[in-house]
């Protein structure tokens, strides 16, 4: 007994860690939303602040902590003025006690712009959201890479990096990512054109699909850290989610997920893994911390894929 008992210090801060990370056994996730203040077809405005509140209600039934990335750029008229029932979407997410994020002004794409003029992008599209975020005494500090895309040179993702430190941005990760967007396109044709049994057949199938990338990128921790990691998954702003979230966050909840926020998260020392990464692919931070393990090829495989009703319905190939 002397000797167990002898050990009991050295195990406590394992056992301490643990119970913190994984919150006694629950699996814990963080929601991130981008494309604010919406990402569809539908330009009513009227009928986008309906969706986004349809949104936040989901959010707030199951009590998660949610940032969402804008883009500013959505917010302006086509001759530049800023649309008020738009802002007012950004401050019904501050006031449902959200984060806001930078997700650049217009969602270019890196590999094609100059490191200063993706810059340019990243202060012109603070320029609402900061003193936004101010007002609620909060500090605007994410930013998500457009297309997951962090630079398609050394230079360029090194720069990046530097210059997100130097402005106080915290990178964003994605742990989770997804074809949600196909489905987004294909659920709202089927509303345009009244195909009440084909949106639900394709928010019935999204929720499948999420839950079988969910437990795909769970196995990718496990195989890479050898425990559960804090996940953080990354959806959109559209009426998808306006009209499934409910259904996909409850069935995540059965599942054993507790929601938590991105600062949790990225508390999991996961997340300080190395990322030597360049590619010119958006691809999630596991497989960006696998491939600089120098992980084997089948690390990779069995990943699910968006259904092909779905695909042929949008218009798009995955």
């Amino acid at each position: 007994m002397k000797v167990a008992w002898s050990i009991l210090p050295c195990l406590l801060p394992c056992l301490l860690m643990t119970l913190s990370l994984h919150g006694q056994g629950t699996k814990q996730m963080a929601i991130t939303i981008d494309d604010l203040p919406v990402n569809a077809l539908e330009q009513n405005d009227s009928l986008i602040r309906l969706m986004n509140r349809e949104l936040l209600s989901h959010l707030s039934e199951f009590d998660v902590p949610a940032v969402g990335f804008v883009n500013e750029q959505k917010l302006y008229d086509q001759n530049g003025q800023l649309v008020p029932i738009r802002y007012q979407m950004l401050r019904d997410w501050m006031e449902a006690g959200h984060e806001l994020g930078n997700h650049t002004y217009a969602h270019p794409d890196y590999n094609n712009l100059a490191p200063a003029q993706f810059f340019d992008e990243i202060i012109k599209g603070e320029a609402v959201t900061r003193p936004l975020m101010n007002a609620y005494q909060k500090e605007l500090k994410y930013f998500r890479h457009p297309f997951l895309h962090r630079g398609d040179t050394r230079h360029k993702v090194d720069t990046l990096a530097f210059f997100l430190s130097e402005n106080g941005y915290t990178e964003a990760p994605v742990t989770i990512d997804n074809s949600e967007w196909i489905f987004a396109r294909a659920y709202e044709l089927a509303l345009r054109r009244n195909h009440s049994d084909m949106a639900s057949r394709i928010g019935n199938s999204y929720v499948r699909y999420m839950l079988d990338k969910t437990a795909f990128f769970e196995r990718n921790a496990l195989a890479l850290f050898g425990r559960p990691i804090h996940q953080t998954l990354l959806i959109h702003d559209n009426f998808l989610n306006a009209h499934w979230l409910g259904k996909l966050l409850a069935a995540l909840q059965t599942d054993g997920y507790e929601f938590i926020s991105l600062a949790d998260a990225l508390k999991d020392p996961a997340y300080a893994s190395q990322d030597k990464m360049v590619t010119g692919g958006g691809i999630t931070w596991l497989h960006r911390w696998a491939v600089t393990k120098g992980v084997d090829k089948s690390f990779f495989a069995g990943e699910p894929s968006c259904p092909q009703f779905v695909q042929d319905y949008a218009g798009i190939v995955e």
